[in-house]
Parts: structure tokens; C-alpha cells; sequence
């Protein structure tokens, strides 16, 4: 009698290992399944990327050659620099909505600049300049935000509106034209190494911009700050410095979009940055559910772009009506803001 219970607890023993054995198994699966899905997550972008590229391939032969896909990246290449910029004041919790009136001063500036001294201004110096008054307009977006209190959206709406009357001002309402050196002009049009120079720019800026938010306590300031401005104040980091070295950021990436598009147009037409300027926000909160969802990074900007050129461009080809493109982009902001919306709810 005195073995009986010591005969259960053996037998016992199996049973029990068995069921951890079950649980153990059930847990790995469960964390393959949840490995899965955020492999999903991070990228469904790319995929959705590849779909598009292979749906317009077999609908229509004029999409798969290597002269719409130059077109492509040509025609994005301004937005595409736009938006670069656009992400360092997001990622750092702010809103900058005056990079459409930014990016139209440096176009007329810098083309007022060759009109006003009768071509004598060299390029260099125009360019330059236009950089110089670019920062200042970011300064004084950053300084209106921390230092006066004003809300950034409110702010940012009226030195846009500013940037744009002072563009309209410049240029008397008209389009600059003349004295514009055919150097700048050729520059703008130019291609090296068989690709247009500002495609070769973007991924200049790509890579630049990557290394500053991954890899330097910038980046990782303005990530920070942008998470929680007040918690990343009180572990040392000054957020003030930061929000407005984001909008000084975002005014240089509009300067630089500007100057790309004079040149490449050889003119200062005075209402150039309104329309860029819902792509530019629908490229970069679409971007923020790429890659790294949740965040905004270079990476899912980049192919953020991609998916609404690809998406535009082959819809364009197929004959589609010229309002798609802002039906297409509209669209892509509205899914882009929901999805981030809806991951933060779940995470909470």
C-alpha cells in the first residue's frame, strides 16, 4: 500500500511534462504567428508596391520600360524632396504646413535673383541665398512655435500664407523669365551616369536624411521629442532646440525642392507650392505605416512615393480622367492617417 503513491506520482510525471510540452509548443506558434504578422505590417507597402507593378505590367504594354519608369522617378523627384524634409517636423511632433509657401518663395527668389541683377548674380550665390533666406523662414516658424506659444498648425498656416504673399510681391504676380543662365536651366534637365540629376539628388537626401534619424543623437532627439515632448525635457534633451532645428530642416528641404523646380522649368512661376503640398502629407503619414509603422522614417517615405506614382502613373496610361490623380491622393492620405490611427489604438 505504502508504494501506490509514489507508483501515481511517476505516472503523474509524463502527463505533466506532456502538458508543458503542449503549452511550450502553442507559445512558440503563437509567436511565429505574431512574428509573421509584423513582418506583414512592416511590410505590406513593399507588396502592395510589387502588385501594383505587376497588375499595370500585364494591363498595358507601355507601363514595363525603362523610359516611364525614368519618367516616374522624374516626375516625383520635387515631391520627393519636399516630403524629406516635411519629415523631420512631424517626426518631432509638429506640424509645418507653410513648406508650400517655402518652397514657391524659393522659386521666385531664386530666379529674381538672376532677373533682378540682369543675369550678373552667379548661380552659386543665387542658390545660396535662396538656402539662406530658407533657414530664416524656418527659424522664424520654430521660434513662433517655442518661444511665443503659438499652435503649429496656426503658425505654420501663416507664414505660409506670408511666404507666399512675399513670392507674389517679388515677381509682381507674374512669371520670371528672363535672365535665367542656361547653366542652371541644364543643370535642372541634366542626367548622370543615365539618370536624371534629381533622382541622383533624392537618394543623396535619402541616405543623408536615414543616417541623421537612425544614427545620430539628433535623430534620436527628434524622434524623442516626438513621442512625448515633455518626458524627452525632462531626461535633458532640449526639445525647444530641437522643434526648431525640425523646421529649419523642413524650410531647407522646401528650398531645395524650389530650386530643383526653377531649373528644371527655367522659369519662377509665383504659385508653384500649393500643389505640391497634400502629396507631399500624403506621402509621408503613408510612409509612417511602411517599414517601421507607427514612425516616421525615410525608407517607407520612399516607397510611400513609389506606390502613388506607380498607382497615378498607371492609371494615367490605362486612359483614366486627369482628377484621378487628386482622387488617388486624397485617398492615400485619408487610408494613411486611419491606419495610423487604428495601429495606435491597438497598441494601447
Amino acid at each position: 500500500m505504502p508504494d501506490r503513491p509514489a507508483a501515481a506520482g511517476k505516472a503523474a510525471e509524463p502527463k505533466q511534462a506532456g502538458g508543458l510540452n503542449a503549452i511550450s509548443g502553442f507559445l512558440r506558434d503563437f509567436n511565429t504567428m505574431r512574428e509573421g504578422a509584423g513582418l506583414l505590417e512592416r511590410y505590406a507597402g513593399v507588396i502592395l508596391l510589387v502588385v501594383l507593378i505587376i497588375v499595370f505590367s500585364v494591363v498595358t504594354s507601355h507601363f514595363l520600360t525603362s523610359a516611364n519608369f525614368l519618367g516616374i522617378a522624374q516626375n516625383q523627384a520635387i515631391q520627393a524632396v519636399l516630403s524629406i524634409g516635411l519629415l523631420f517636423p512631424l517626426a518631432s511632433g509638429v506640424f509645418d504646413v507653410s513648406v508650400s509657401g517655402s518652397m514657391t518663395l524659393a522659386v521666385v527668389f531664386v530666379t529674381e535673383m538672376f532677373q533682378g541683377t540682369s543675369g550678373a548674380m552667379p548661380i552659386w550665390g543665387a542658390v545660396l541665398l535662396t538656402l539662406v533666406v530658407m533657414v530664416l523662414a524656418g527659424l522664424v516658424n520654430g521660434l513662433l512655435v517655442v518661444r511665443v506659444g503659438i499652435d503649429p498648425f496656426v503658425a505654420t498656416i501663416g507664414t505660409g500664407s506670408v511666404l507666399q504673399g512675399i513670392a507674389e510681391a517679388m515677381g509682381n504676380g507674374q512669371t520670371i523669365i528672363s535672365h535665367i543662365p542656361q547653366g542652371f536651366v541644364k543643370f535642372g534637365i541634366a542626367k548622370w551616369f543615365g539618370l536624371p540629376v534629381n533622382v541622383l539628388i533624392v537618394l543623396g537626401l535619402a541616405v543623408t536624411v536615414w543616417y541623421v534619424l537612425a544614427q545620430t543623437p539628433l535623430g534620436r532627439a527628434i524622434y524623442a521629442t516626438g513621442a512625448a515632448r515633455e518626458a524627452a525635457r525632462l531626461a535633458g534633451i532640449r526639445t525647444s532646440r530641437v522643434v526648431i532645428s525640425a523646421y529649419v530642416l523642413s524650410a531647407v528641404g522646401a528650398g531645395i525642392a524650389g530650386i530643383l523646380f526653377a531649373a528644371g522649368e527655367g522659369a519662377g512661376p509665383p504659385d508653384t507650392g500649393t500643389a505640391f503640398l497634400l502629396p507631399a502629407y500624403a506621402t509621408v503619414f503613408l510612409g509612417a505605416t511602411i517599414i517601421r509603422p507607427g514612425r516616421f522614417n525615410i525608407w517607407g517615405l520612399i516607397i510611400a512615393i513609389l506606390i502613388i506614382a506607380v498607382g497615378i502613373n498607371g492609371l494615367e496610361l490605362l486612359g483614366t480622367p486627369f482628377w484621378v490623380q487628386d482622387l488617388f491622393e486624397g485617398a492615400a492620405l485619408i487610408a494613411a492617417v486611419a491606419l495610423t490611427r487604428l495601429r495606435a489604438n491597438a497598441t494601447r
